[in-house]
């Protein structure tokens, strides 16, 4: 029997600084989620109670344009910021590959953060429900005065496209969820062709200039 043998097998020493390392990406992962958050979570509130929150008016017509236009409004302003977010991120998976090749030691290029990733677009915009969902949950478990209010006039998107059915559907202002997920990876998507039309055209602007050196 070898004497060196202590009974409890191979330990490979590497395995703790693996497990750091993908917990330092992962912190690295969520902040850059988080920046993606910012704004689209500001104009979602925004919109809410500057545009939507008219909803609650007792004029029928004035109510349904304020909620059909403010939400109009905000599918717009979620493809703009999900087009930017695309486009950031598929900029940084072009250019981290690039510094990557050169032998980086930047954690951020090692570690991948913020490149394009089309799940990344779905999950900045559930972020950005977290709290309507924390919100809506406790309204539903324990009805108050301030989650009633916030309800109304800081997730307005999400409580008045049911509200019209009675106090007894507000379950079903989850489902408003899939507005901002759905628009925001749409946006994202967008961005990333954006960044390739961009990429190409410069590409073939540069080959030209080359041709023409040439002659």
């Amino acid at each position: 029997m070898d004497d060196n043998f202590d009974g409890f097998g191979d330990v490979d020493e590497k395995e703790p600084v693996k497990k750091r390392n993908k917990g330092r990406k992962f912190v690295l992962e969520l902040k850059d989620l988080l920046a993606g958050v910012a704004f689209p979570l500001i104009v979602t509130i925004i919109f809410s109670s500057a545009i939507i929150s008219f909803a609650s008016t007792s004029d029928l017509a004035l109510s349904i344009i304020a909620l059909v236009g403010g939400e109009i409004m905000l599918i717009g302003a979620l493809i703009i910021f999900g087009r930017a977010n695309g486009s950031n991120a598929y900029k940084n998976t072009i250019e981290h590959a690039q510094k990557r090749a050169l032998g980086s030691s930047d954690e951020k290029v090692l570690y991948g953060t913020g490149e394009y990733a089309l799940w990344k677009g779905a999950v900045i915009a559930l972020m950005v429900c977290v709290p309507f969902i924390i919100f809506q949950t406790v309204e539903l478990i324990v009805p108050n005065t301030f989650t009633g209010f916030c309800m109304r006039y800081v997730f307005a998107w999400a409580y008045y496209p049911f509200s019209y059915l009675g106090a007894k559907y507000q379950a079903l202002d989850y489902i408003m969820i899939i507005l901002p997920v759905g628009v925001h990876m749409l946006g994202y998507y967008l961005g990333k062709l954006r960044e390739m039309k961009i990429r190409a055209k410069l590409a073939e602007s540069a080959e030209y200039r080359k041709r023409q050196r040439k002659k």
